[in-house]
């Protein structure tokens, strides 16, 4: 009887030859954490998290100004931009970071210097709430501003603005839904298009 020892498959390779990490090297979401705080909240990590987050309003009837509700949507965006974080890193300066969000908006190839990388993120109509929600699937890629500002007055999926100004990657991808961007940015920086 002979024994055939068998090598384990290879890891999937993305462009530019990085692997795909497998389910059990991938680190842990910050939502489950949040939401655990809310006794009886079942929380559903197949949704959006802003669409979570609207659920456990719901769920303990909070009015839009109820002193509770403020208290948990704040500690909500906190959950949020480290979310964020967390995927994406929060280095503007690290290609790497630009590459994880190349991917998930389907930018192939990758592009292979970080002017080329940033303006190619910079370029497309993306939902940043929507890059939290699919890190490791397709974001939807608007064809305006006018399109992008549509779906996210619709679906209530606005990133937290008091965060993202901190700096950081961020700072390149937010831009305000209604009105002009009030954050810093350096001389000559152009408007971003992403909310």
């Amino acid at each position: 009887m002979s024994h055939v020892v068998s090598k384990p498959p290879a890891a999937p390779h993305t462009a530019k030859g990085h692997t795909k990490k497998s389910k059990k090297e991938r680190r842990a979401s910050t939502f489950p954490a949040f939401f655990a705080n809310y006794a009886g909240f079942q929380y559903n990590p197949g949704n959006s998290a802003i669409l979570e987050f609207y659920r456990l309003c719901d769920f303990n009837h909070w009015d839009r100004d109820d002193p509770e509700r403020e208290r948990a949507h704040k500690a909500f965006k906190d959950a949020l931009v480290k979310e964020f974080n967390d995927i994406y890193g929060t280095d503007e300066k690290d290609i790497n970071s630009w590459h994880k969000i190349c991917t998930v908006v389907n930018i192939d190839p990758l592009p292979d210097t970080l002017r080329k990388a940033r303006d190619a993120v910079l370029s497309k109509h993306i939902n940043l709430v929507d890059l939290v929600d699919h890190p490791t699937g397709r974001v939807r890629v608007y064809d305006s501003l006018e399109g992008l500002r549509t779906y996210t007055i619709a679906t209530g999926k606005y990133f937290p603005k008091e965060n993202a100004y901190t700096g950081g990657l961020l700072k390149y991808l937010l831009r305000e839904i209604h009105s002009k961007y009030a954050g810093h940015r350096k001389p000559g920086d152009r408007r971003r298009h992403h909310q």
